[in-house]
């Protein structure tokens, strides 16, 4: 898949919100509809669902296969679709006007940097949610900038025993701690950092992130 493609998964009838979900590595064949939905339905959404599927580049089942060279390609690609791309997808292919983003692992960059890139024209978006976020926590990121561009919050989940990002990421990024695995470091009104360490557990597994997502609703971090 050369260009990302954003797929419809249900659209309720007189639907004012979106949701879109962006995942990581082997995203273009990795989550299955119905796995989105059950997630969906946990948490008690009712609005539209979408997925970005985009060609990560990996051929492998975790970031743990990765070679250094190739994670540092296909971190390019992910600031690419997400700067490039994204933006202008929801532009022009959502009707609904209030966007709701989640993402899973190298999905956090994308969606990093189609916050950077936002400027709100018909659309605006809401709340941001990172589970296993594979992109820096640190001051190499604009932080706060990205933050301001959302009317919601950007929940960072993390889980300080991830073990992907306990060992690969902190070797590909010279030391440095992802956003999946410790607090973004940045104080923001509009950033809420998340400990699920003691729920999440040794596991850098979507479907476990997605167990977690109702608990976000619950304590009353996520407004859907």
């Amino acid at each position: 898949m050369e260009h990302p493609e954003l797929r419809l998964i249900s659209r309720p009838a007189g639907s004012s919100k979106a949701l879109i979900f962006i995942d990581g590595y082997l995203s273009e064949d990795k989550v299955r509809d119905n796995t989105l939905m059950y997630a969906m339905s946990n948490v008690g959404w009712q609005h539209s669902v979408y997925q970005l599927w985009w060609d990560s580049g990996l051929q492998v089942s975790s970031l743990m296969g990765l070679g250094i060279g190739h994670w540092h390609k296909t971190k390019a690609r992910a600031e690419r679709v997400g700067r490039d791309y994204l933006p202008e997808i929801i532009d022009n292919q959502v009707p609904e006007k209030n966007v709701c983003l989640i993402a899973h692992s190298l999905g956090a960059r994308v969606i990093y940097y189609c916050m950077d890139a936002w400027t709100e024209n018909q659309h605006s978006l809401q709340d941001v949610v990172f589970l296993a976020g594979a992109i820096r926590r640190d001051s190499s990121k604009d932080w706060g900038y990205v933050a301001s561009k959302i009317r919601g919050r950007l929940i960072n989940v993390y889980n300080d025993d991830d073990p992907d990002l306990k060992k690969l990421f902190k070797l590909a990024e010279f030391g440095n701690n992802a956003c999946g695995r410790k607090p973004i470091k940045e104080y923001h009104p509009k950033i809420i950092n998340v400990d699920a360490t003691s729920y999440i557990g040794k596991s850098h597994s979507l479907t476990q992130a997605f167990k977690y997502l109702p608990e976000l609703v619950k304590n009353g971090l996520w407004t859907i």
